[in-house]
């Protein structure tokens, strides 16, 4: 027999299959990793990706398999097959495209099984009475205490690790023969916090209608467009109970860490089935065991962040995407895959049901179902009765006016110390970390900036440091002018560091906490911010994005936006959408199990964004941003090609766009009138890490795939000297 094997090398050269004979004594079936010589006498490692029984080249020419690096299919046939399809939507390597689907330190032999040493009882029945009276003296007392107890506590609780008995008194016992020792498997769980369990509710009438829809609808792809609070997670319950029931296996994403915590206690509640986690915060160990619970059978539902989207399930019955929505489902890293891509794919494969949940659906997903891709599923109202909060916005130029230039304006100091005197929540949302946003010198105007990237540290008080957010880097803050040298340095701008601060001088009495990228770095930290408010054990939470999904706390009555502008001003067509998202988003935390309120501050008032959310009117918002996509010919309308070029040289950059752009010419000519616009520039950050970049965006009308295969074709075929290159379609970050 021989072998179809993809070597684990990401290289484009060797991005085809080779041919391996099998030795008789191996078993090698599709999905293993082998170990397998490449090249001249170096060994590598690889995927069978299928059998032959007769080779296509010389049998004396083919080199044999060296190992099987597991017993076991490291991956299905159906994640070879999603593999394949990663290779040509992405256009990357297949080696590139297999890596999603197993533990990066499981390559190389970097992580394994975590063991530890069991001690149990080697003898029983007359042997052991026999050993217990050994213990003791002719009188009838102890002679050794320690022995005795390690004997009795085995013999009342079975097996126990080693580590939890006398060492001394175990190798004693050892020697007589009384106690054996081993090793033994152990698992590193992420979440170690009991969980009690909680029956089942009556749905409401349009939650059983809409679960009825799920159950008996021929069409296989939904779209469950519910208000903040409206049950949604109640459906995803019962639909993954439904797998279950059948047999199969239930997939649940979440768009941040931050998320995962709630989520996993809403399953295990509601589960007894063993629930596997992943994303990004779980350390190599963790990975490998959830990934092998996965893989054994052990866990038949898993619930994670982008990266579950490839967890080796198999007989999948359901995919949801919860908050939809959000950005963070697609890579930041190339291949700039999608999970929304991944998972419809998967569920193609498997004849999984797919579900995308959100408040405020993505505006191509909504256009999507609106042309009968998926169902749309509504569900317009709160459950209990509740209302969604009332929203009051409030005119920043208004507060300027009375003298007010804190970022607390005076409704929102109102509504505050309303909420505390009451003894009830509230939640405040700025996308911005730090403490100022900038430093900057009033005489002569010069601005610090990281040595590095081409923008401006952020000054971090806690810490008191300068710190760049896209390279890490930091400095000590100076209080003389580099460039002028007079002592006018000042900081500028607004972060939640200070939000913070400012709230502890106007609430002295409250308890406040604050969750972004500085307070959530160290492990476990998401969890425990969320237990901590959960439990009613800080008054404030205050936090960027990461506190705008999804969150459920029944104490909170009052949520804040503190400057909705800072999403509007981005130079992308998204922001007018993506303004409305997070306003609602964050409105949507308020007044779950009461009547709630919502402050939302802002420069633009008037903006259809802002109005449109202060209404919770999704429709409206749609309705109104369709029309402006499809007159400007905007995505859904349209579809973006970006390729990046990044290199330590400006000039060669430079350089290398210009004998790209020369290239595609030949390639795009033919089709001029399927091209709306083609731009080359400076990316709107030009130097990061020490890396100048520039994009080319191309603009094409619909319907043109054959066109931007052929723009791979000149992308693969493109190599300059120290230029690095990547490409991406309808990229999430357009500047």
């Amino acid at each position: 027999m021989y072998a179809k094997v993809i070597v684990d090398i990401t290289h484009t050269q060797v991005d085809r299959v080779f041919e391996y004979r099998i030795p008789q004594e191996l078993h090698i079936e599709p999905g293993m990793r082998v170990s397998v010589p490449f090249g001249k006498s170096k060994e590598t490692e690889g995927i069978v990706i299928g059998l032959a029984q007769t080779p296509e080249f010389p049998p004396e020419k083919i080199k044999p398999i060296l190992s099987a690096l597991e017993d076991f299919c490291a991956l299905t046939q159906e994640q070879i097959d999603l593999a394949c399809f990663i290779k040509e939507k992405y256009n990357t390597t297949l080696a590139s495209a297999l890596r999603f689907m197993i533990p990066a330190q499981l390559r190389g032999g970097k992580v394994g099984a975590k063991t530890q040493s069991i001690v149990r009882l080697a003898v029983s029945g007359r042997a052991l009475c026999e050993a217990k009276k050994a213990m003791l003296k002719q009188n009838g007392e102890v002679r050794f205490h320690r022995q005795l107890e390690v004997i009795e506590r085995l013999e009342k609780e079975g097996a126990l690790p080693a580590s939890a008995l006398n060492a001394s008194a175990v190798k004693s016992l050892q020697r007589k023969g009384i106690v054996s020792t081993g090793k033994e498997e152990v698992s590193r769980i992420p979440f170690k916090q009991p969980v009690g369990k909680i029956e089942d509710y009556t749905l409401t009438d349009t939650q059983q209608k809409i679960l009825d829809t799920i159950r008996t609808s021929d069409q296989r792809s939904f779209l469950l467009h519910g208000v903040t609070g409206s049950g949604k997670t109640e459906i995803y319950i019962r639909v993954i109970r439904d797998a279950l029931e059948q047999g199969r296996t239930a997939l649940m994403l979440v768009p941040e860490i931050s998320l995962t915590p709630q989520t996993y206690l809403f399953l295990k509640q509601r589960f007894t089935e063993e629930i596997a986690v992943f994303h990004s915060g779980l350390s190599a160990g963790e990975r490998y065991d959830e990934w092998m619970k996965v893989k054994r059978g052990q866990a038949k539902i898993v619930l994670g962040a982008r990266s579950a989207v490839f967890a080796p399930l198999e007989n999948l019955g359901v995919v949801i995407i919860d908050e939809e929505h959000e950005t963070s489902y697609k890579a930041d890293n190339y291949p700039k895959y999608t999970a929304h891509e991944i998972a419809k794919k998967r569920c193609e494969l498997s004849g999984a049901i797919l579900i995308l949940g959100s408040a405020t659906p993505q505006v191509e997903t909504y256009y999507k179902a609106r042309q009968g891709e998926m169902q749309i599923l509504k569900m317009p109202q709160r459950l209990f009765g509740l209302s969604l909060p009332t929203v009051e916005v409030v005119d920043l130029r208004a507060e300027l006016s009375k003298g007010n230039r804190s970022a607390i304006s005076g409704s929102l100091y109102e509504a505050l110390d309303d909420t505390l005197a009451r003894g009830k929540q509230a939640m405040l949302f700025l996308n911005r970390r730090g403490y100022s946003t900038f430093v900057m010198c009033r005489s002569c105007g010069y601005v610090v900036k990281c040595d590095s990237c081409d923008v401006t540290m952020t000054y971090h008080k806690s810490q008191d440091m300068l710190k760049c957010h896209y390279c890490g880097r930091t400095k000590t803050p100076e209080h003389i002018c580099p460039e002028c040298g007079k002592p006018h340095l000042k900081y500028f701008g607004v972060g939640t560091q200070q939000i913070e601060e400012q709230l502890r001088d106007l609430f002295p009495q409250a308890r406040i906490l604050r969750m972004d990228l500085d307070t959530t770095g160290t492990k476990d930290a998401h969890l425990k911010i969320f237990r901590q408010f959960a439990a009613h054990e800080a008054d404030i939470l205050i936090g960027t994005q990461m506190i705008t999904k999804g969150l459920d706390f029944e104490g909170v009555t009052l949520s804040a936006v503190l400057a909705a502008d800072t999403m509007l001003n981005i130079p992308d067509y998204r922001s007018a959408e993506r303004t409305f998202s997070h306003i609602t988003q964050i409105a949507g935390r308020a007044g779950r199990k009461e009547a709630g309120k919502v402050i939302l501050q802002t420069y633009n008032p008037e903006h259809y964004a802002v109005q449109y959310a202060s209404r919770h009117d999704y429709d409206g918002f749609y309705e109104y941003e369709i029309r402006m996509r499809e007159m400007a010919m905007l995505p859904p309308f349209s579809t973006y090609v970006q390729i990046q070029f990044s290199g330590e040289e400006n000039g060669q950059v430079v350089l290398a766009v210009k004998e790209f752009i020369r290239r595609l010419k030949t390639v795009l000519l033919p089709h001029k009138h399927d091209i709306i616009s083609i731009r080359a520039a400076e990316a709107a950050i030009r130097r990061i890490r020490n890396m100048e970049r520039y994009n080319i965006l191309i603009h094409l009308k619909n319907g043109e795939d054959g066109l931007i295969y052929s723009i791979y074709q000149v992308f693969n075929q493109f190599h300059y000297q120290n230029v690095l290159t990547g490409i991406d379609i309808n990229p999430v970050n357009m500047a």
